[in-house]
């Protein structure tokens, strides 16, 4: 099956079944979509979703966003209003602690996941991941471009399934491929009426160390990542067990 899902009116919109864990299993298809802005999609695209088994839609945007794009009602899916922005706890506080030397994109995902308020999103997405438990439905979340708010959530979720980081990275960077339609990055993602903060990390492309950086800010605050899990995103063994039931097969 595809990687990317080229579907007209969608921006970056990627399958993650296929992605192997480190204990020999693998991510079901048709469970997980990731995504940016799917405001625009045409009547034959939401036909495609439709018969993929799209039943839960996840908007990491802002109010701002989600009104001036709204995500197309359907009768098929269910859209949970997510929003990441804007943080309201210590997150970079504790992110500008760490006295490193991460990319422009790092230092923002280290702040948004050591986040309380960007962890309560996360929240969120991971007890509706856990309601998605029927065979043949699926999950899709998103944000814009896909890349960052989307990235993290990605790298979240494969994190927890047991994929590898090196696999997680190589995700993380498929994004960089939108930027070679430079026509849809500037008529979608850098709107003069947008946040600007958010223009601006829409237009960035995507870099292995803000990815790794990631990793390291968890390691060091929480010590691993399953603290993390259960600490930040209360999300405890019991319930990690039953995530992997539903999204992995031998």
């Amino acid at each position: 099956m595809k990687r990317i899902l080229n579907l007209d009116g969608a921006i970056n919109l990627r399958e993650l079944g296929g992605y192997k864990t480190t204990d020999g299993k693998q991510i079901k298809y048709n469970k997980l979509l990731r995504s940016g802005d799917i405001s625009n999609l045409t009547p034959k695209s939401l036909k495609y979703l439709k018969n993929y088994g799209l039943k839960y839609v996840v908007d990491f945007r802002g109010d701002n966003e989600q009104q001036m794009w709204s995500d197309r009602d359907t009768d098929f899916y269910t859209i949970y209003s997510d929003p990441v922005y804007p943080l309201k706890g210590n997150g970079d506080k504790l992110a500008s602690a760490l006295n490193n030397t991460s990319s422009y994109l790092g230092i923002i995902y280290q702040s948004v996941l050591l986040d309380k308020y960007g962890q309560h999103a996360y929240q969120l997405l991971f007890q509706l991941l856990l309601e998605n438990n029927e065979d043949d439905k699926s999950l899709l979340f998103h944000c814009a471009a896909g890349k960052d708010r989307t990235g993290m959530a990605a790298m979240l979720i494969l994190k927890a399934l047991g994929v590898d980081d090196e696999t997680i990275a190589r995700d993380y960077l498929l994004t960089n491929l939108m930027y070679a339609s430079p026509e849809v990055i500037e008529g979608t993602l850098n709107d003069e009426n947008g946040d600007q903060n958010i223009n601006k990390m829409n237009m960035t492309k995507a870099d292995l160390e803000s990815i790794t950086s990631v990793f390291d800010a968890i390691e060091h605050y929480y010590g691993s990542f399953e603290n993390y899990l259960t600490q930040a995103l209360n999300f405890d063994k019991n319930k990690l067990s039953q995530l992997k039931n539903i999204y992995l097969e031998d």
